[in-house]
């Protein structure tokens, strides 16, 4: 689906239009390779691929100017390099020539000087070309494209380093629409990397969109250690659009992606439009705290438990860390719960108040 260029005047490049669930994205996107860049790049140089580029500039309805992904990118690489003093190489691959002239404008008005690289290729042959000079530099994947059309042996390059992650687009109402055409059957074998999905075709509504994108990330999870989807609704009904998935090989890398999703969506883990946090702070905030109380007890009920594991299992089931903390907290003051502190003092000698990755936590009947 081609995007209308649009053309404002005083800047030298065109726009796409911009939806909020796209805001939304960036916003994610680059909360997180900000915080990405500052822990890999302490110790490493760093590569970032944006496998499918687009045209780098967005407007929205009220004419407000959003930047892509790229030139996100290269802000926070220009913005991190020099105190780092480590290298942030920038890739950005795309098959059209005109949105690669595009971006070299933005590049240009913006005064970028961080080196960037621009690969006219499809995402699979552009990619290749720099895993070739640098085979083992740890590396940032952004997938992001139109449609489904992903080959799953594509993301095996991507665990070039075990400190390379992965972002990329499920495009999964596309898919729900084309998974019962003969004609894209090999298009979504590629996808999958097997034709287990065959028998997702059969499910409908809900049941089928669990198996289609839990498929995905069981395919991904034998490549990294760590798979997190995060749902993306239509702005203007609750309905899937989309899942971000991430892909990583640290727990700090689920933790913190997850922290970043959500402080972006009222504490969600889900966008779902711009009606989503319709409850009051305090409301939203109460509500969060039952739900994931029962969820623990449901879970952990007269077991001890680390926070970590507690932290890892919970994002998985959708509640990020700070309503887990928050949860965890009101449950000690109310004597639901034991935490065990690990160490039980600080440095100066004060009884700890907080909650550390090691910490027992003890779940009474």
């Amino acid at each position: 689906m081609a995007n209308e260029k649009k053309y404002i005047e005083g800047y030298p490049f065109y726009f796409w239009e911009i939806k909020d669930h796209t805001k939304v994205k960036h916003r994610v996107f680059a909360d997180y390779f900000d915080k990405y860049v500052k822990l890999v790049g302490k110790y490493h140089d760093i590569n970032y691929i944006d496998c499918f580029g687009g045209c780098g500039a967005y407007v929205d309805e009220n004419q407000d100017i959003y930047f892509g992904s790229p030139i996100l990118a290269a802000f926070i690489a220009q913005e991190n390099t020099e105190k780092l003093n480590r290298k942030i190489r920038i890739f950005v691959i795309d098959t059209d020539k005109e949105n690669l002239d595009n971006l070299q404008k933005i590049i240009e008005f913006k005064n970028i000087k961080i080196p960037i690289e621009l690969i006219k290729d499809n995402y699979k042959e552009g990619t290749e070309k720099v895993l070739q000079k640098y085979p083992s530099t740890p590396t940032f994947y952004l997938i992001d494209p139109f449609g489904y059309s992903l080959d799953y042996k594509f993301f095996t390059t991507t665990h070039n380093n075990k400190r390379s992650e992965i972002i990329v687009t499920f495009m999964f109402t596309a898919l729900n629409r084309g998974i019962s055409i003969e004609k894209v059957r090999q298009t979504i074998n590629n996808l999958y990397g097997t034709d287990e999905w065959e028998k997702i075709k059969n499910l409908r509504g809900y049941e089928r969109e669990r198996a289609a994108v839990g498929l995905f990330i069981k395919k991904l999870e034998e490549i990294f250690s760590y798979v997190k989807e995060y749902r993306i609704s239509f702005p203007d009904k609750d309905r899937t659009y989309y899942y971000l998935i991430h892909g990583t090989n640290h727990q700090k890398g689920l933790r913190i992606m997850s922290s970043s999703f959500a402080k972006h969506n009222d504490g969600n883990l889900e966008y779902k439009g711009p009606k989503q946090n319709q409850k009051s702070l305090f409301d939203m905030e109460e509500f969060k705290i039952n739900e994931i109380s029962k969820f623990l007890f449901r879970k952990y009920k007269n077991k001890e438990v680390s926070f970590l594991n507690i932290v890892i299992e919970s994002i998985k089931n959708g509640y990020g860390e700070t309503f887990v903390r928050k949860t965890l907290s009101k449950l000690e003051k109310d004597g639901k719960i034991q935490i065990i502190r690990r160490p039980q003092y600080t440095l100066q000698g004060h009884e700890r108040k907080g909650i550390e990755e090691n910490d027992i936590i003890v779940f009474k009947e």
